[in-house]
């Protein structure tokens, strides 16, 4: 029995693992077309995430994570029709956000299940996953340098699918740049960990090199904010716990920073051109008009804010009927409240911040720091992603985003939720865990 919940979970994981690498590009099968702007492997993890969630049914009414995430998410439902009516394509994408909270969850029990608390393999599978996602994503730029070119591609094949045009950028297999430099950030943080071997600090500079090659001023600046905030809690670590068994510097981290001027200097000599585009991205954001689109934006959310201030419009109802002129909203943070208001939001914020609080209490208490630090990371990673890079790209609610965050968020739910058994210990059945 263990063996066949074992292969489900890993199936599921797998699956899921193609759902990351490959994003976009099942929107080539023409039947995509047919959820509107839902892609068909999306729908494929919904499906397939209901036997694991059958399977832990009592896990899932036991977490209060998800039993909270799903009654926000359902009263701010009941708020949209209460303003809106039955609008079937708002209600269709409430319901779809519902799905892929539950698809969360259902990734971080397996997760749990295949992992333990092997923390070092967990993030060796997250790098591996995103380096290959990266490594398709230069094939993609290869083949279509023009982007152009890949959107009239679609369209002649009846996919409804429409992209700003890019010359020679990293659009990747998200088929956005911008989204895949705020989210390919976070594998760039995690493969921090495992930089002392040669075979993941190849995949990491790779990873490093696509972000560069997406030009998304978001994400190499969220990733430029991310490490300085490490750095500057692991600075005051040691200057609050000055002695020197604490400061724990190891010879690698030495190497890595005597080597690391010259990495950079070895970087900009080989992609010149692209160095120097990056630096224009960001000297000439006065002029850009898709800078000035987005301040545009961010006016046009202040004022549906100001229209429903306390409880919001429901998640995406404000879409469908007053977006009719193009207009849209760009900034995370402003849907977040556009939806559910400023209580929900504030409760929601507030909820979250105690959760996290007693999930790193609890994960400070283990004999091994890596549990603490990769949670620390995804913390730091969400909170930038939402303040900051968040105003610039509507990422909190793309799947591509969603989905393997709330997957870790949830792992380390679970994990300590097993903590409490006096019966934890990790797992034995460790076949997919140990092929990485």
């Amino acid at each position: 029995m263990k063996t066949q919940y074992l292969r489900l979970n890993t199936a599921f994981l797998a699956l899921v693992c193609l759902f990351v690498v490959f994003g976009n590009l099942p929107r080539f099968v023409p039947i995509a077309g047919s959820f509107g702007n839902v892609n068909a492997s999306e729908l494929v993890i919904y499906l397939c995430a209901a036997p694991i969630l059958v399977k832990n049914f009592k896990r899932l009414i036991t977490s209060r994570a998800v039993l909270f995430l799903l009654a926000i998410n359902a009263f701010s439902l009941g708020v949209g029709i209460y303003h809106y009516g039955l609008a079937l394509d708002s209600m269709f994408y409430n319901i779809r956000l519902s799905a892929m909270i539950l698809s969360g969850f259902a990734a971080g029990v397996a997760l749990h299940w295949i992992f333990r608390d092997d923390i070092t393999r967990l993030t060796k599978a997250y790098v591996i996953t995103y380096g290959a996602a990266a490594l398709f994503s230069f094939v993609l730029l290869a083949i279509y340098p023009d982007s152009t070119v890949l959107w009239l591609k679609l369209e002649q094949m009846g996919i409804n699918f429409t992209g700003d045009p890019h010359q020679f950028r990293l659009v990747s297999t998200y088929l956005d740049p911008n989204f895949f430099g705020t989210i390919i950030v976070l594998p760039i943080l995690m493969g921090t960990l495992l930089i002392q071997r040669s075979s993941y600090f190849a995949i990491f500079l790779l990873m490093v090199i696509a972000l560069l090659f997406s030009f998304s001023r978001s994400g190499i600046s969220l990733a430029l904010l991310a490490f300085a905030s490490l750095l500057g809690l692991r600075t005051l670590s040691m200057v609050t716990q000055y002695q020197s068994k604490h400061i724990g510097v190891r010879p690698t981290h030495v190497y890595f920073l005597l080597l690391s001027p010259f990495l950079v200097l070895a970087l900009i000599y080989v992609f010149d051109s692209q160095v120097e585009r990056v630096v224009e991205r960001f000297t000439t954001t006065r002029d850009d008009s898709s800078a000035l689109s987005r301040l545009r934006a961010f006016d046009t959310g202040m004022e549906l804010i100001a229209q429903h201030p306390l409880l919001g419009h429901g998640y995406n109802f404000a879409i469908r009927y007053l977006f009719k002129d193009g207009t849209k909203v760009d900034s995370s943070l402003q849907m977040v409240i556009m939806s559910y208001g400023f209580i929900g939001t504030l409760v929601t914020l507030g909820a979250s911040a105690l959760w996290a609080s007693v999930i790193s209490g609890k994960l400070r208490q283990l004999p091994s720091p890596l549990p603490y630090l990769l949670f620390r990371k995804l913390l730091i990673y969400t909170v930038l992603t939402l303040l900051w890079a968040g105003h610039f790209n509507q990422i909190v609610f793309y799947p591509f985003w969603l989905l393997p965050v709330l997957a870790l968020f949830f792992y380390f739910d679970q994990l300590c939720v097993s903590l409490k058994s006096p019966h934890f210990l990790r797992s034995q059945h460790g076949t997919f865990a140990h092929s990485f």
